[in-house]
C-alpha cells in the first residue's frame, strides 16, 4: 500500500469504521474478561480494563462526531455498552488450564496488534484535521494496549498476579 491518497475517506466513514471496529475491540475484551475469570481473575481485570479503555475511546469518538455534526454515525453507543456478549466459537467458554489461556494470550496480543495497525492507517489516511488528534491519541493508546498485553503474555507464566499494569 504505497499510494495512501487513493485511501480517502469520508469523515463519516473514517468514524464508521472506527466506531465498528472499537466496538468489535470491546467485546473482544469484554469476552477475555469473561474467560480468565474463573482461571486468573488478575488477567481478567486486565482485559476488563482495557474494555473499558475501548468505552472511554468511544466515548471520545461519539463527542469528536457530534462537533462535527455527525452524531448520527456514532449514536448508538449506549446499546453497545450494555449488549450481553456470547462467544460460540470454541469448545469451552472458560480457560480451563494454562495451555489454553496461553493461546488466547497469543491471540489477544496479535489481535492488539492489528487493531494499532489499523488505527496507525487510519491516521495516515487521514485528511480531515477534526480527526487528526482523536487519531493519533488512538494509535498511542493502542500501542500501549499492544505493548501490555505481550508483557501480560510473556509474564504469564511467571505469574500476572504480579503484574501492576495501568492502561
Amino acid at each position: 500500500m504505497n499510494d495512501l491518497t487513493a485511501l480517502t475517506f469520508l469523515p463519516q466513514e473514517q468514524i464508521l469504521l472506527t466506531h465498528s471496529h472499537e466496538t468489535i475491540e470491546l467485546n473482544r475484551y469484554r469476552w477475555l474478561a469473561l474467560t480468565f475469570l474463573p482461571f486468573d481473575s488478575s488477567v481478567s481485570g486486565l482485559m476488563n480494563a482495557i474494555g473499558l479503555e475501548c468505552v472511554h475511546r468511544l466515548c471520545s469518538l461519539q463527542e469528536v462526531a457530534q462537533k462535527m455534526e455527525l452524531g448520527a454515525c456514532v449514536n448508538n453507543l449506549d446499546k453497545l455498552v450494555e449488549r450481553p456478549l456470547i462467544n460460540n466459537n470454541s469448545q469451552h467458554f472458560f480457560i480451563i488450564d494454562k495451555s489454553m489461556g496461553h493461546q488466547v494470550l497469543i491471540m489477544a496480543e496479535e489481535a492488539a496488534k492489528v487493531s494499532c495497525d489499523f488505527f496507525g492507517w487510519l491516521l495516515e489516511t487521514n485528511a480531515i484535521p477534526e480527526l487528526h488528534n482523536i487519531f493519533f491519541a488512538f494509535v498511542a493508546q493502542k500501542e500501549k494496549e499492544y505493548r501490555i498485553l505481550q508483557e501480560c503474555r510473556l509474564q504469564w507464566g511467571v505469574g500476572v498476579s504480579d503484574l501492576s499494569i495501568a492502561v
